[in-house]
C-alpha cells in the first residue's frame, strides 16, 4: 500500500481511516524509536493500553532497545519486547493487522523494530513533529500537539466517539467507553513532562497546564514523576555529564556575511559544543542512555545561541548521535533532517556516519551556515 501512495496525497491527520482500521483489527504491534526518551516509550505504552481496552485480542509493545534502567518505573514497561532479543522475538506474530510507530520520524529510526512494524497489513505513524515525512500507510501527525502523548489521547477520544456512535445506532453498547486510570494518566503525564522539559520549554502553554491538571485529577503524581524522571540519575550518569561539561568549548561564528539582518547579538553566533567518546563511556562503566541530558546542561550556559552535542555510537563504528538546541531563529529540525534526523525547531537530533568528531563538527557547522543563508 505504501509504495503506491504518493506523499502529496497523504493526510497528516487521517483520523477517520485510522479509527476504522483499529475497529477492524484483532492484532496490533506498537513501536518506539531507538535510544528511547520518555515521550516515545510512554506514548507506546499508553497507546498499547488503549488498544487493549478497546478490545484488540493481541497487542505487542516492541522496540529495538531494552528499556533504559531509569525508565523502569513506567507502568507496563515490563511488557516491552526487545526486537534484538531472540527470546522476545519468539513471542511475536508473523504478521499483525495493524502497526503503530510512536514519536518517530522514519522507519529507520525504529531500528530492528521497524522490520516488525513494516510487516503489518496496515502501518500507522503517530507523531507530533513538523519534520515527519508521513511515511506510513496512515498517519496521525499533529504538529500542534505538545507531545506524542497528546496525539495518543486524541486517538482515545475518537475511539470513544466511535463507541458512542455504536451505542446510538445499535441501542446497546458493544464495548465499554475508554477511561483514564492512574497508570494511563501516569504514562500520559510522563510524555508531557518529557517534551516540555518539566514545563520549562517554549512549547509549555495554557493547554499543557490544563491537561496536566486533568491528568493529576486522574491519578498522576507530578512531584513523584518529576523526581523520577529528572532527579534520580545513577552516579555514572553524573560522571559522564561532568566529563562532557569539562570538555565543553564555546564556538563563536561571525555570520555577518551570511545574513543581511541581525538574528543574534552583533551576528556573532555563540555555540556551546561538547562530545562523549566510546572510551569515556567505557572508562566510567556508563551506557549511551547516560548521555541524554548533556545537551540540556549546555543550554544553561549564559549568552549562548545554540548547543551541539556529539556522541560516538558504541555498537557501530564511525557512527555518531547528535543533539541540537537553538535559542534563536535557527531551526534545528531543518539541520537535523539533512543528517538523518529530525525534531523540533528548538530541539532536534540525528544519527549519521563520519570519520571523526572533527569531521562531523565541520559538517554540522557547514549545515548551520547553509541554513542561515536560507533564512536571510
Amino acid at each position: 500500500m505504501s509504495e503506491n501512495f504518493l506523499l502529496s496525497e497523504k493526510k497528516s491527520i487521517d483520523s477517520e481511516n485510522i479509527i476504522a482500521a483499529i475497529k477492524n483489527a484483532r492484532t496490533a504491534v506498537v513501536t518506539a524509536h531507538v535510544n528511547p526518551d520518555g515521550d516515545t516509550l510512554a506514548s507506546m505504552l499508553a497507546l498499547a493500553r488503549i488498544l487493549e481496552s478497546f478490545g484488540l485480542e493481541t497487542v505487542h509493545r516492541v522496540m529495538h532497545d531494552e528499556v533504559p534502567s531509569f525508565y523502569k518505573f513506567f507502568p507496563d514497561q515490563e511488557k516491552v519486547l526487545c526486537s534484538m532479543n531472540d527470546i522476545d522475538r519468539e513471542q511475536l506474530l508473523e504478521e499483525y493487522d495493524i502497526s503503530f510507530s510512536c514519536d518517530c520520524g522514519s522507519v529507520q529510526r525504529l531500528g530492528s523494530a521497524g522490520l516488525i512494524w513494516q510487516k503489518a497489513k496496515l502501518t500507522c505513524n503517530v507523531d507530533h513533529h513538523l519534520s515527519n515525512p508521513l511515511y506510513a500507510d496512515l498517519n496521525w501527525v499533529d504538529v500542534n500537539a505538545t507531545c506524542t502523548g497528546q496525539v495518543v489521547k486524541d486517538i482515545m477520544l475518537h475511539l470513544n466517539k466511535l463507541i458512542k456512535t455504536e451505542l446510538l445506532n445499535n441501542g446497546t453498547a458493544q464495548r465499554e467507553p475508554l477511561s483514564i486510570n492512574k497508570d494511563l494518566a501516569t504514562l500520559l503525564f510522563i510524555t508531557l513532562l518529557t517534551d516540555t522539559g518539566g514545563f520549562r520549554h517554549s512549547n509549555t502553554n495554557a493547554e499543557v497546564f490544563t491537561w496536566a491538571a486533568e491528568l493529576t485529577n486522574q491519578g498522576a503524581e507530578p512531584s513523584k514523576l518529576f523526581n523520577s524522571l529528572f532527579n534520580q540519575m545513577p552516579f555514572r550518569t553524573i560522571k559522564v555529564i561532568g566529563a562532557a561539561l569539562d570538555d565543553t568549548e564555546i564556538i563563536e561564528l561571525d555570520i555577518s556575511d551570511l545574513i543581511s539582518r541581525n538574528i543574534v547579538s552583533g551576528n556573532k553566533l555563540r555555540i556551546a559544543y561538547t562530545t562523549t567518546t566510546k572510551e569515556t563511556l567505557s572508562k566510567l562503566s556508563a551506557k549511551e542512555e547516560d548521555t541524554d541530558e548533556i545537551v540540556d546542561h549546555l543550554m544553561r550556559i549564559k549568552d549562548i545561541n545554540m548547543c551541539i552535542y556529539l556522541r560516538e555510537d558504541i555498537k557501530k563504528e564511525s557512527n555518531f548521535k547528535g543533539s541540537l538546541r537553538s535559542l534563536c531563529e535557527i531551526d534545528c529540525s531543518k539541520i537535523a533532517n539533512q543528517l538523518n534526523g529530525g525534531g523540533h525547531a528548538r530541539a532536534a537530533g540525528f544519527n549519521c556516519s563520519a570519520k571523526s568528531f572533527h569531521q562531523l563538527k565541520s559538517i554540522v557547522l557547514e549545515k548551520i551556515a547553509e541554513h542561515i543563508k536560507d533564512i536571510n
